[in-house]
């Protein structure tokens, strides 16, 4: 992601602010903010600052849900779609260029290990196994 965040720079938004808009752009149609939140898997109150900073900048607008006026609904300004139009192609190449070392079978062993992973992310009960997380004692000094 350093890297990435580096060699993306010229684009003046962050990692976030790339995968939001990418979000936005792949969706096809407006998103609510809690949608958003839950695609990146960051908090509401996470995503609120960084729509901001966004909307700020012209690259997308918050509207009234015509359904539901009590939420908003999420699209990208034709600035936030040029900024996905360039970065995603420029992300790619870095991605390609990061997997270039690895063989065919082992891309493929690397997609199976991460299909398991995500299964185990989707099935987990995340707030029982931090309950049954061993308690650390206080820390020696020495």
């Amino acid at each position: 992601m350093a890297m990435a965040s580096q060699a993306l720079r010229h684009h003046r938004i962050s990692a976030a602010g790339r995968q939001a808009l990418a979000i936005l752009e792949g969706a096809g149609e407006p998103l609510s903010p809690t949608t958003i939140a839950e695609r990146l898997i960051v908090r509401t109150a996470t995503v609120t600052s960084l729509l901001d900073t966004l909307e700020k900048r012209g690259l997308l607008v918050r509207r009234p849900d015509p359904n539901d006026r009590r939420k908003l609904l999420v699209s990208l300004t034709d600035a936030g779609r040029a900024i996905v139009n360039q970065s995603l192609p420029e992300m790619v190449a870095l991605q390609t260029a990061v997997m270039a070392g690895l063989t065919e079978p082992q891309r493929r062993q690397l997609l199976r290990a991460l299909a398991v992973v995500r299964e185990g992310v989707a099935t987990i009960d995340a707030d029982a196994t931090v309950a049954a997380a061993p308690k650390r004692g206080k820390p020696r000094r020495g």
